[in-house]
């Protein structure tokens, strides 16, 4: 684990372009939460040196909460080394949601919330040398060699004769409208309204000509980086959509479940080294979130509804550490990120659960990972050319070459104007998890296990008429050493293996 949590912060401040010092590193090391500090080190202001020192390391420490007196006794300066950090089970990272906008006026308040992305973003690509003489838009001059610029795209548009592509890109200096070639490489690949690129670029010759686009680089996942690792064998199962509530929840199918998780029928090794249980959203129907949704519900009431949620959640193993996260069915803020439920609907839930914001970041035993319901499928799908409902990890994919959940703006996926951008995907996970899709998918990128976890719902008369076909009762059981990743069944009786992967 310590090697593997050193790999992991190094490799961090490498994809921000920051050398960690030893000392740095190892004052890192020694404490109850270095991932979450790491970040707060990248995010603080600085004098732009490339170099992490263990004074900016202790500044991140000093703004945090003063650690339990505790956590270092015994332990003299000398001996804070990696090799006597004790794992944890559970590290919060970062929820997606920060609080309500701190600006007044609307404008203002979604002009930081888009400075916010576009600079989280622009550090990750920064210092690339695909990028090569990255210059501010401003200050790009017709007749010059290539240069790079970072922009987030306001608009694509294709020409009308020969169906090339002309986009619209800002950064914080100015707009920059842009030619890609129909026949470049550059084309290859569909552009998303809002997302964050990196533009390779040959300036027009000529005044009043556009910049040809040679290459893009997005933010982009690292195709080689170390993953998180738990010590010991310990297992995680990861569900979604249980639609608590509804006429159409699947009892008998969730009875499975908390057979297997209780060790009964023939997985009862297996069930016995899942320790963490992760729910990616939609834990209740809710009420009115779609026409005559009365008729769908057999708890009219959003508040028992809950309470029957708690009751669900306790037949669970008690020493199971549960982890939820809201969807837009839930009783939060449905614009996104979306806050954590409120403390009188979570005081219906049992001891061991979490509940955490939609979007959250968190490690389990070291592993990382990112909970996401996933409600921007809505308009993914749709933008992207050949995305489907039915294979929702090619759109994660997508999220991640992007590293942001839900770029797009104004369209079905309400954002809300926060002072942070809470969906830009940083750190890199080592599991991504969603739901929405009411399908079951898991799959790999550049080391990330893609995993959409299925949902405890029948197919409702709403989804039949959007032809909407769900794949229910299914569960994805991760190995938190490696990564790998057995697939159950729970429709019908004791589980059904449908196969492991490593």
């Amino acid at each position: 684990m310590a090697d593997s949590l050193r790999e992991h912060l190094v490799a961090y401040f490498e994809e921000h372009h920051r050398l960690v010092e030893a000392g740095a590193l190892q004052l890192l090391l020694a404490q109850s939460h270095p991932l979450l500090v790491s970040r707060e080190v990248v995010e603080t202001p600085g004098s732009g040196s490339p170099f992490v020192t263990v004074e900016m390391v202790e500044r991140a420490i000093a703004a945090r909460e003063p650690p339990h007196p505790s956590a270092l006794a015994g332990l003299k300066p000398a001996a804070r080394r990696e090799d006597v950090r004790v794992e944890i089970p559970f590290e919060l990272i970062q929820e997606g949601f920060v609080g309500p906008p701190v600006a007044s006026d609307a404008l203002a308040a979604y002009s930081s919330l888009f400075q916010s992305r576009y600079r989280s973003l622009a550090r990750l690509l920064r210092g690339r040398p695909e990028l090569g003489n990255l210059r501010p838009i401003a200050a790009l001059r017709s007749g010059d060699g290539p240069a790079s610029v970072i922009g987030l795209v306001r608009e694509v548009r294709t020409t009308s004769k020969r169906h090339h592509l002309l986009l619209t890109v800002d950064d914080e200096s100015g707009s920059l409208e842009v030619l890609v070639p129909q026949d470049s490489p550059a084309a290859k690949t569909s552009f998303l309204p809002d997302e964050v690129v990196g533009l390779k670029l040959q300036p027009a010759r000529e005044a009043g000509k556009l910049a040809r686009v040679l290459a893009v680089e997005r933010p982009d996942v690292p195709t080689a980086r170390p993953v998180g690792r738990s010590a010991r064998r310990r297992r995680a199962i990861f569900l979604s959509d249980l639609h608590v509530g509804s006429r159409s929840f699947l009892s008998e199918s969730w009875g499975h479940l908390v057979d297997f998780l209780r060790g009964r029928g023939p997985l009862a090794e297996m069930a016995a080294e899942i320790e963490h249980v992760v729910v990616a959203g939609d834990l209740v129907d809710g009420i009115g979130v779609y026409p005559q949704q009365e008729r769908d519900l057999a708890i009219a009431d959003v508040v028992e509804q809950y309470a029957e949620l708690g009751r669900r959640l306790s037949e669970l193993p008690s020493r199971l550490s549960i982890v939820v996260v809201p969807g837009n069915h839930d009783a939060v803020c449905p614009a996104e990120p979306q806050p954590a439920l409120p403390a009188p609907l979570r005081a219906a839930l049992p001891a061991n659960v979490h509940s955490l914001a939609n979007p959250s970041t968190f490690a389990l035993h070291g592993v990382v990972v990112e909970a996401y319901h996933g409600r921007s499928f809505d308009d993914l799908i749709p933008a992207i050319p050949g995305a489907t409902y039915a294979r929702p990890t090619d759109v994660m994919k997508r999220m991640l070459q992007m590293r942001h959940l839900a770029p797009i703006y104004g369209d079905r996926t309400p954002l809300s104007p926060l002072p942070r951008d809470g969906l830009v995907v940083d750190p890199a996970p080592d599991i991504l998890v969603t739901g929405h899709a009411h399908t079951y998918g898991a799959d790999r990128y550049r080391g990330v296990l893609l995993l959409n976890a299925s949902t405890w719902q029948a197919e409702t008369e709403y989804q039949r008429m959007r032809n909407i076909s769900p794949v229910p009762a299914r569960a994805a059981v991760v190995d938190l050493t490696n990564l790998d990743l057995v697939s159950l069944d729970f429709s019908a009786g004791d589980p059904v293996s449908l196969g492991a992967t490593g």
